[in-house]
């Protein structure tokens, strides 16, 4: 188990697996979940307490409960999210909780 930890940033979880690789933990008290398979990753944070960030999956439910956003990483057909090192995985879950906190300042 790998640790993720970003005071900046208000985050702070763990990062585990292969196929898929997974994390999860919180930003300033929000639950948040990645899950990196095949080519693509996800990543989601949950604002409801009764909504866990694991059932966020489209960008719709992002918006209603969090947030939510997706990329490819690797080619058609490869299954090189599966195996994603965890210092990637850290980088593209650290853009992401910014990316966040950068659409909540605008509000």
């Amino acid at each position: 188990m790998y640790q993720i930890e970003n005071n900046k940033l208000g985050l702070k979880g763990t990062l585990d697996g292969l196929a898929p690789v997974q994390a999860d933990g919180t930003i300033n008290g929000f639950l948040f979940y990645f899950r990196a398979k095949h080519n693509e990753w996800t990543f989601a944070i949950s604002e409801n307490p009764e909504v866990d960030p694991v059932d966020i999956q489209f960008p719709d439910q992002g918006k209603r409960f969090g947030y939510f956003t997706q990329g490819q990483y690797g080619g058609e057909f490869e299954s090189k999210a599966s195996y994603m090192d965890n210092e990637t995985a850290t980088e593209i879950i650290e853009n992401c909780v910014s990316d966040y906190l950068r659409s909540k300042d605008k509000h």
